[in-house]
């Protein structure tokens, strides 16, 4: 939940939706004390592999690639930058997760099929439970959100939770 996924460079008004219910869920976590990690992307312009597809978008040391301020981004909070659609692929997510003893992750934001499926992916694979939040992620279209939130139950077992029912556990 980068400013050029919300307003900017790859903005959207169905990211905008999901703001509300997605700060709620991390105010709730922050008052559990869950760990909030934010996966954002950090590109390198001119260099990354994706920028390719997408054109610039949240530029590493930008505007762009900061975290939205809806969300209040806490000193508490940990920021794993990333340079592909997986959170985990070629960062420090796993070890970070593993020495927070973190056996479960709850994913939000942007996009269903894309980012939060392919970090739901290697979340899956290395052992994680994976629990989706369905009113605290969205997509580009309807049709691209509910098939990346089925491609995430169907095929890695993805509990799918609002964020009520996951507050209601905390």
């Amino acid at each position: 939940m980068l400013n050029d996924f919300v307003t900017g460079a790859l903005g959207c008004e169905r990211g905008r939706a999901i703001v509300p219910q997605t700060a709620k869920l991390l105010r709730g976590a922050r008052r559990a004390g869950i760990p909030v990690v934010f996966c954002n992307d950090a590109h390198l312009k001119g260099i990354d592999h994706e920028l390719a597809l997408w054109g610039d978008h949240a530029i590493a040391g930008t505007e762009g690639a900061e975290v939205i301020p809806e969300l209040e981004l806490c000193a508490e909070d940990y920021v794993v930058p990333k340079r592909r659609y997986s959170g985990f692929f070629h960062t420090d997510l796993d070890l970070l997760l593993k020495e927070l003893g973190v056996d479960t992750v709850i994913m939000t934001g942007l996009h269903a099929h894309m980012c939060v499926r392919h970090t739901s992916a290697d979340a899956y694979q290395l052992g994680y439970k994976v629990i989706a939040a369905t009113d605290a992620m969205d997509s580009f279209t309807e049709e691209d959100y509910k098939y990346g939130v089925k491609y995430l139950k169907e095929v890695y077992g993805a509990e799918l939770a609002t964020v009520d029912e996951l507050l209601a556990r905390f």
